[in-house]
């Protein structure tokens, strides 16, 4: 590897001031414009590298934005993440991505890493096991000099802004729209995740069906558990919908349906979270609440910049994205006509 020079040396080979190939390389307007391309082309020659982190000391900014992500498994948060990073790369920021898998100490970590001089504002979607701690000390002591925003999973203790999906409402619309296609005994299933916005999901099931006479049929756990329990609850109780609160439990209901043959026989109705690859391509395919993972991820960034640029001075503020239904064949027939 070619050896890199520093400021003093370069300037010695040009035989110039230090000043001189700094404003040059700067773009300087004291600079004549032959200056700057006889200091640029020595500067590529001799692998000149500006020193960052005196550059950072210097302007007391780093130029860099943190994004720390409990999982890349979650197909919504690498959505996420993708919109997230085609707006930082139109900019001159760069990013750092750290990924917590879901620990609470790791998430702290990484946190306390990037506040010590590395970035200027973080992105950031808190692991379950910080849901259930309760604990997020770590996000409301981050200096004021540093931007912080949560996407996704938020939680109103933290003094910052957030950008999250409307998953209550979202829920409620879908289980309507089950009872709207002639569902009249809607069960809910979930992987038992305790988050913010799977609560949500429940609190707009449970909202759907007070006026019914139906009792709330809810199925948490692993997919095993939510296999077993809806072979159950098919002969029992005579569910003829479903509303899934995530790609686990969206699969694992499914495949106990069409085991029973129930979704291809039109006599249940079905709608989950999943991925568009995964729910376009299951035969029949999956109706899917989409929501619209690549645009959160968008507006976070975008919402983040207008902080870090200073056109947005507001107090906290939390933005909302509409998910909406994308309907596929386990919703596209009438079930139990009059």
């Amino acid at each position: 590897m070619k050896k890199s020079i520093t400021l003093k040396e370069l300037a010695k080979i040009l035989d110039v001031s230090a000043s001189t190939v700094s404003k040059a390389l700067n773009d300087s307007y004291e600079i004549s414009e032959a200056t700057k391309k006889k200091v640029e082309e020595a500067a590529k020659r001799y692998n000149y590298r500006p020193n960052r982190a005196a550059l950072n000391l210097k302007s007391g900014k780093t130029n860099t934005i943190g994004v720390v992500l409990p999982s890349i498994k979650d197909f919504f948060l690498v959505r996420a993440l993708r919109g997230i990073e085609s707006v930082l790369a139109d900019t001159d920021y760069n990013i750092i991505i750290t990924v917590t898998n879901e620990s609470y100490d790791k998430e702290v970590k990484a946190v306390e890493t990037l506040v010590n001089g590395l970035v200027d504002g973080i992105i950031i979607a808190v692991t379950e096991e910080t849901q259930l701690k309760q604990d997020f000390s770590h996000l409301s002591d981050i200096s004021d000099n540093i931007d912080l925003i949560m996407f996704d999973r938020v939680d109103n203790s933290v003094a910052c802004d957030k950008v999250l999906v409307n998953d209550f409402e979202a829920v409620q619309k879908a289980v309507r729209h089950l009872k709207f296609k002639g569902a009249t005994n809607i069960a809910l299933a979930s992987s038992n995740k305790n988050l913010s916005d799977e609560n949500a999901r429940l609190l707009g099931y449970l909202e759907a069906i007070k006026d019914d006479k139906q009792e709330p049929l809810i199925v948490k756990g692993n997919e095993m558990y939510i296999e077993n329990e809806f072979h159950v609850l098919f002969d029992e109780e005579a569910v003829d919908g479903i509303i899934a609160l995530d790609e686990e439990a969206s699969l694992a209901a499914y495949r106990i349906a069409s085991k029973r043959q129930l979704l291809e026989d039109r006599k249940l109705l079905m709608i989950g979270y999943a991925g568009t690859k995964i729910s376009e391509h299951l035969k029949p395919s999956l109706s899917t609440i989409d929501q619209h993972g690549k645009r959160l991820g968008r507006t976070t960034a975008k919402q983040l910049l207008d902080r870090l640029s200073k056109k947005d001075t507001s107090a906290n503020k939390a933005t909302v994205i509409y998910s909406s239904l994308c309907e596929r064949a386990t919703t596209q027939t009438i079930i139990n006509p009059l």
